[in-house]
């Protein structure tokens, strides 16, 4: 599993809005958050019970996603230096 987050939900939103801008799909703000609340509570279930993740943090617009955590079968073999907040929370 690949898993890519943003600094911020308003990162995100702002991204969606770009996309959708250029043709692409979007849905009401509302519906958008509570999939990044929900992305982001399971998370931590999810590099617990998966058998391979790669977690990237993709704030920086333009450049490529930074690793920030790998993990195989629930053990966290890799996790950067600085981690941001969010992924920090997921790990609690």
């Amino acid at each position: 599993m690949r898993y890519l987050a943003l600094q911020t939900f308003e990162m995100h939103l702002e991204r969606i809005k770009m996309r959708a801008n250029m043709g692409g799909h979007s849905a009401p703000e509302s519906i958008l958050r509570d999939i990044y609340d929900s992305s982001l509570a399971n998370l931590g279930l999810a590099i617990r019970e998966m058998d391979f993740i790669h977690v990237y943090d993709n704030s920086h617009f333009g450049a490529a996603p930074a690793v920030m955590l790998q993990a195989e079968k629930g053990e966290i073999i890799y996790r950067a230096d600085r981690t941001p907040a969010w992924l920090t929370a997921a790990l609690l």
